[in-house]
């Protein structure tokens, strides 16, 4: 009786979960049998329940730190698990498990009217990112729950917008290039007979046709040099080089110490967009004073922010200013900003621009090599 009871303890130490203890072994003899398979139920049992436990921990780890969306409500629309990145895409502010979806996700009209008609696709938000949104049905312990996925993007979709303007400007640029050629040697051809036949005003005209066609030819170039970025060089970037090249050309002030850690870049063309928004900057009616670089070291990434004294961009030019061929200013090509958008990405960074109310702020990432 006493081996009986000694099993049914450990039998119901089991049942509750309890996967550590064994029965009293002084206190079985005829029963040592089926205490041995009990006792190796305990341990497969407690195995069993680490794996599990460490599967668990590892899917809470990779959907919190996830770029996708997740958010997953019941039949009634309250909801049940959300992770960093839904909390952030919705703007919460704080945690939103156990409220409504419909009602969290009216801070963004435009997911809210998605999520309400269940309707799966790609979205555009008013910030301009791209998402694509999936739906799924499914039953949990006999309830019914929905499951909604957001994926980012939109680095995805710029990549490709890019790739496209880039193979048009290469087709555009060798249509142009095979007409200037000829028609710029025709140009000075024409001056040179001019001259000798002392018709001034034919000459002058033909000088006219041949400095504007260097000036066109000295555009479409300047496309061309943009469709054809080739990949970064990645060397150590000598930050007081750097620093002393710019200033030779724009005057602008440097606040806080130089990068102490060696950090990978193509120095060329990380000097193509600093002078990029230089030129920019100063170009903005912002005096020289006012206009400050800072270079800011974190663990992994690099941040670079220029300040300019301007009067910043509309919510409209904010939204555009990285798009191929769109300029505010009358004689802009609408390629400087694109192109630091270009090789910063290139090096696996990315750039933001955003008013301040000292006017705009261009911050880069550059992540460690």
């Amino acid at each position: 009786m006493t081996e009986i009871q000694a099993l049914n303890l450990h039998a119901q130490n089991l049942q509750d979960g309890s996967f550590n203890t064994s029965a009293n072994q002084l206190r079985i003899r005829e029963l040592s049998s089926l205490a041995e398979s009990l006792q190796r139920m305990s341990a497969q049992l407690r195995t069993e329940r680490a794996s599990l436990y460490q599967r668990e921990l590892l899917l809470d780890t990779v959907l919190q730190s996830s770029p996708l969306a997740l958010l997953l409500t019941d039949s009634n629309d309250t909801l049940i698990m959300s992770n960093p990145a839904a909390r952030q895409l919705l703007a919460a502010e704080g945690p939103i498990d156990g409220g409504k979806l419909t009602a969290t996700a009216k801070q963004v009209p435009v997911l809210a009217d998605a999520i309400n008609s269940k309707q799966q696709g790609l979205l555009r938000l008013p910030d301009q990112s791209v998402w694509h949104l999936s739906v799924n049905q499914f039953k949990l312990n006999d309830n019914e729950h929905w499951l909604y996925l957001l994926k980012p993007l939109t680095r995805e979709i710029q990549r490709e917008e890019l790739t496209a303007w880039k193979k048009l400007l290469r087709v555009i640029g060798h249509e142009l290039n095979n007409s200037l050629a000829p028609l710029s040697s025709l140009a000075y051809s024409g001056q040179q007979r001019a001259q000798q036949l002392q018709q001034a005003e034919l000459a002058s005209l033909f000088e006219t046709i041949s400095a504007r066609t260097a000036d066109i030819n000295q555009f479409v170039q300047a496309y061309i040099h943009f469709a054809k970025l080739p990949p970064p060089q990645m060397k150590e970037v000598n930050w007081p080089r750097l620093i002393n090249q710019l200033q030779n050309l724009y005057d602008f002030e440097l606040l806080g110490d130089l990068p102490q850690r060696p950090w990978q870049a193509d120095p060329a063309q990380l000097y193509q967009v600093l002078l990029n928004l230089l030129k920019n900057a100063h170009e903005s009616g912002s005096k020289p004073e006012q206009i400050c670089l800072q270079i800011a070291e974190h663990n992994q990434q690099l941040e670079i922010t220029l300040q300019d004294g301007g009067e910043g961009m509309s919510e409209q030019q904010l939204q555009h200013a990285l798009i191929p061929f769109y300029s505010t200013k009358k004689t802009g090509s609408g390629i400087g900003l694109t192109l630091c958008r270009d090789i910063i990405e290139a090096h696996g960074g990315s750039i933001n621009l955003r008013n301040q109310p000292t006017g705009l702020e261009v911050k880069l990432m550059l992540p460690q090599q």
